[in-house]
């Protein structure tokens, strides 16, 4: 490097590092004219991280080697460094490194450059913090031959650096001349096809459909495997607060020998654990999911970070599984009919699901009664109800507008109805529709790996509580009301079929009472978090379905309350709820979202 700098001992502390910026700077509006400056900026990759790269002003500035007896000089566009020989410690003694660029955690980067050597040789490039814990984000070592080359890196960095450096590591080899040029460090766009948030969300929606779900065990779960998922990304990067552990993040041996924990590997590895932990008794394998998921992930990240990744992920899944053991989940006492006019009784001869869903310890809620509704129609009970104007009126409007051959629907609530269904064997089910329409909106938005390990595990935390307090509403108040089918039995006859059917066209109705909807709390829930994550309502976005009677309709939300709305109200299109389900069920949901967002996964 250039002698007036006389820079001759690498040391990381921020003190140093400030000055060397400043001598910098003072040097470079000295050596390099503006129009200089300017044309090397104009000649770099966009986004380019790496300041004179390219060497074509025919400076070594800002680059700077470790020792003295290394020579760098700029020959025919190229920066030639002459290396002095075996170190004595080859790690760290002969470098040639740039200062004071800052990466992001989460984010994807691209590392490029050319080099040759006059011998063959070896050469070590790392992308690492400036300051203890001396951490990498890239390390690899490539051959160099006495052919220029082009060598490729894309990662993402586990953690965030506003001065990050760039070191090529020389030392460990006989004197020789190695010549680097075109060095940039690009930020890449957001690659869904490389988030492993994305893409374990996928497995779990791929289970849902396997095993047909109910939607208050398959929340539950989702909340457990994106709370780990999550857990592991903030124990790796220290960025944000985790929701049930911090993994400490050791990082041992020399400086010679640091290891940093792979974002990608803790979070496939917390991942694999809780689907393997929640779904391997019910004879479900992911080892293939696992196996294509360390395949998907980006270049750059060695054998040992991606173990030191195991090992995080597996203690944030080990967490978050061991605090839901004793979550009251497992109660299947028998649900006791009421036996009263406007009470619940089964409609297609199945028993009643998750009927103590209700008293489940919640996910951020105090209990499953916090934001409990008042009783429907504000009757204090079941005959007060059956005798109110209100709900005639709401079982009038089921039967003109929610039966298999109702005249009054139109053909855009018939689409509405079976769009938002989704409730049978072979779908995704309400959460997996959701969080579908999320990570619709996350590509469209290009969220990275951290911003998605927040965004769904809020969502999943608040549809679990969602579930939970839905099944409080329709278990564990004065009404467990009966459904529309039966209602309307009651006051005209037999004869009327809700629109809801099954894959074969026969009516079908879910089995546990009416109010509050779960869709309608579900929906509710999932827009008032990614309202308050994006800051908007005014989003649009194309939603999509996987009920097998709206098979490739694709409808367009203006925003999360249209969806919410719409979601809420195709329930009684599909006449399985009545109109004060699914007002009661959105204004639940929405004070249980609002309340996971402000009180969980803080930034």
């Amino acid at each position: 490097m250039a002698p007036t700098l006389g820079l001759r001992h690498y040391d990381y502390s921020r003190r140093l590092r400030h000055l060397l910026t400043a001598l910098l700077a003072i040097v470079l509006a000295i050596t390099l004219p503006a129009v200089s400056r300017a044309q090397s900026a104009s000649a770099a990759p966009a986004g380019n991280l790496i300041l004179n790269g390219t060497f074509d002003n025919g400076s070594t500035a800002p680059w700077w080697t470790r020792l003295a007896a290394t020579s760098t000089t700029v020959n025919a566009g190229q920066l030639r460094i002459r290396t002095a020989g075996p170190a004595s410690k080859p790690t760290w003694d002969d470098l040639v490194g740039h200062f004071e660029f800052g990466v992001t955690a989460g984010q994807p980067y691209r590392l490029q450059f050319d080099a040759s050597a006059d011998l063959s040789r070896t050469l070590r490039v790392s992308v690492s913090r400036a300051d203890t814990p001396f951490t990498s984000a890239v390390d690899q070592t490539v051959g160099l031959t006495s052919t220029m080359r082009r060598f490729t890196f894309d990662f993402a960095s586990p953690f965030g650096d506003p001065q990050a450096v760039l070191l090529f590591h020389l030392g460990a080899h006989a004197a020789s001349t190695v010549r680097l040029d075109n060095i940039s460090l690009t930020p890449l766009a957001n690659d869904p096809a490389t988030d492993p948030i994305l893409y374990w969300n996928g497995v779990l929606l791929d289970t849902y459909k396997a095993l047909d779900l109910p939607p208050t065990s398959s929340s539950r779960e989702a909340a457990i495997l994106h709370a780990a998922m999550h857990d592991a990304a903030v124990s790796v990067t220290g960025v944000g607060n985790p929701y049930r552990v911090r993994v400490p993040v050791s990082y041992p041996g020399t400086m010679d020998n640091v290891v940093a924990p792979s974002l990608h590997a803790a979070i496939d590895r917390a991942a694999y654990d809780v689907l393997t932990a929640l779904y391997g008794p019910q004879g479900r394998s992911y080892t293939a999911a696992f196996n294509t998921a360390v395949g998907r992930r980006p270049s750059g990240v060695n054998a040992a970070e991606a173990a030191r990744g195991d090992t995080v992920g597996a203690a944030a899944a080990t967490a978050n599984l061991q605090a839901r053991v004793n979550d009251g989940s497992g109660d299947n006492t028998p649900y006791q009919l009421d036996g009263v006019p406007g009470s619940w009784r089964p409609t297609n001869g199945k028993a009643a699901v998750s009927p103590n869903w209700g008293r489940v310890t919640p996910f951020a809620l105090t209990s499953g009664r916090q934001f409990r509704p008042g009783l429907p129609a504000n009757a204090v009970d079941y005959a007060d109800l059956l005798g109110k104007q209100e709900y005639r009126d709401q079982v009038q409007e089921l039967r003109d507008h929610g039966g298999m051959s109702s005249p009054l629907r139109t053909d855009d609530q018939t689409q509405i109805a079976f769009f938002w269904a989704n409730d049978l064997a072979g779908t995704y089910k309400p959460p997996g529709q959701l969080f579908t329409h999320t990570r619709i909106v996350s590509e469209q938005r290009q969220l990275g790996i951290l911003a998605n390990a927040r965004l769904f595990g809020l969502v999943a935390l608040a549809l679990a509580d969602a579930a939970i307090a839905a099944w409080d509403a329709k278990y564990d108040t004065g009404i467990d009301l009966w459904r529309p089918v039966t209602a309307i039995e009651a006051m005209f006859g037999s004869g009327w079929q809700p629109l809801s059917q099954d894959r074969n066209g026969v009516a079908y109705t879910p089995a546990f009472p009416a109010y509050i909807s779960g869709h309608a709390t579900f929906a509710g829930a999932w827009a008032a978090v990614m309202q308050r994550f994006f800051g908007t309502d005014a989003i649009g976005f194309d939603a999509t379905t996987d009920d097998p009677h709206a098979v490739g309709v694709v409808r367009h939300m203006s925003g999360f309350d249209h969806a919410a709305d719409e979601n809420a109200m195709s329930r009684i299109y599909l006449g399985v709820h009545y109109r004060f389900d699914a007002d009661a069920g959105l204004a639940t949901g929405r004070s249980v979202g609002a309340y996971v967002f402000a009180n969980r996964l803080r930034p």
